[in-house]
């Protein structure tokens, strides 16, 4: 059979196929993300529980087991990873794809609901479990701040600075500093190149 043929004898059966490509193509495009680092979401959470002084048995039995049974009782659950080390349980939470970014806040909740209510069998010297599901933040801005004839203390600015001036951008949610650095800054481009964001 001839494709060719085919399409120039059902010629109704060809142009509505063409303009569903065509819709759809729009559609795709009008949806598609723009950003340089587009954004994605990342459905996995930690529940961290620290049980000072027992051995890696004994977390698995008395920590690890409770937690486990209650995170399997979510249906919106994919996988299920956990490791347990003398003192510490951390149990790697999955959820499934068709959860999208509105949903997985209610999943969350839901998980931390499941762990809040095993919490009273812990055993005494076990610490709350801390669930931790921001930790897939996936994009972020790295500044730098430079002055000829001013000293390295003089330079160094309050991350709060920072923090106040970008949480007006919609997207901002959060901020972090790492430690300031007496290292010096080496750029390629001259000062007169670098980008004016004044």
């Amino acid at each position: 059979m001839n494709i060719a043929e085919v399409a120039i004898r059902k010629k109704t059966v060809t142009l509505v196929f063409t303009v569903m490509l065509v819709i759809g193509g729009i559609i795709s495009f009008n949806g598609i993300g723009r950003l340089e680092d587009p954004e994605f979401t990342i459905k996995d959470a930690l529940v961290i529980t620290a049980y000072p002084g027992a051995s890696a048995q004994e977390v698995e039995e008395e920590v690890t087991d409770l937690l486990e049974t209650a995170v399997q009782q979510l249906g919106q659950l994919k996988e299920l990873e956990s490791i347990s080390k003398p003192g510490l349980s951390k149990i790697t939470v999955t959820i499934k794809d068709k959860y999208t970014t509105t949903k997985l806040p209610q999943v969350w909740d839901e998980l931390r609901r499941k762990v809040g209510d095993v919490q009273a069998q812990l055993p005494p010297g076990a610490h709350t479990s801390i669930v931790n599901d921001d930790f897939g933040d996936v994009f972020g801005i790295l500044l730098g701040v430079s002055g000829e004839g001013y000293s390295f203390k003089e330079l160094e600015v309050p991350p709060t600075i920072f923090s106040r001036s970008f949480f007006w951008f919609q997207m901002f949610q959060k901020s972090s500093s790492g430690a300031f650095t007496k290292r010096p800054f080496l750029s390629k481009y001259p000062p007169h190149a670098w980008p004016d964001w004044d």
